[in-house]
């Protein structure tokens, strides 16, 4: 056989080798992948089985779990980030559909205190979200009406609320900067909390 064919079959093999070598440090191995899927759904299981456990067990724990999960605010920033930290993303990156409106100031002309939120006057019906978060509340709230709830990233809970109008659902990530939805009378009500005590506006309106 030619000595030229010979050493490009052997050039051949030798760049076929590299690259396979490459890819395969490059690509996680399949069974690396289901070892990890297998632990977070092992994980997922026995966290279910330990909750369901605790209701079980005493008509108290039950009424204490009720009251936690639908009077309290759950830590859905701390629950992300801890999750994030060993099994990956819980909360999906948002997608750019929304429209940024312009600046903060020129949603709003006016602020009054109001018990413990504030009162906004605003330049149109609509005004944008302070900070991105997950919606962790749509309904009513006294004295406030059509309220949405959403726990920021920085563990801040603002409170949008005398809306007439939204298309948001529960557990949604928000973008900061996107449009919360309108307002009756071009009036927008913001209460903030963090950890159950009420904040001032300072850091998100100026």
């Amino acid at each position: 056989m030619n000595p030229t064919v010979l050493d490009i079959k052997r050039n051949i093999r030798s760049k076929r080798s590299v690259f396979l070598e490459q890819k395969n440090q490059k690509s996680p191995s399949k069974n690396t992948y289901i070892s990890g899927l297998f632990t977070r759904t092992l994980l997922s299981v026995i966290f279910v089985l330990v909750c369901a456990i605790f209701v079980k067990s005493s008509d108290k724990n039950l009424l204490l779990f009720k009251d936690y999960l639908f009077n309290d605010t759950l830590a859905f920033s701390k629950i992300n980030e801890l999750y994030t930290t060993y099994f990956g993303k819980i909360v999906p990156e948002p997608i750019a559909t929304s429209i940024p409106v312009s600046n903060t100031e020129s949603d709003y002309v006016n602020i009054e205190e109001m018990d413990n939120s504030y009162k906004l006057t605003l330049t149109g019906n609509t005004m944008r979200f302070l900070q991105s978060g997950i919606i962790v509340f749509i309904g009513e709230k006294e004295n406030l009406g059509t309220t949405v709830i959403v726990q920021g990233i920085d563990g801040v809970d603002i409170w949008y609320s005398n809306l007439s109008n939204i298309n948001l659902s529960m557990y949604d990530y928000v973008e900061k900067d996107s449009l919360v939805g309108e307002f009756k009378d071009a009036t927008s009500i913001l209460t903030f909390m963090e950890n159950g005590a009420y904040k001032s506006y300072d850091g998100y309106l100026s």
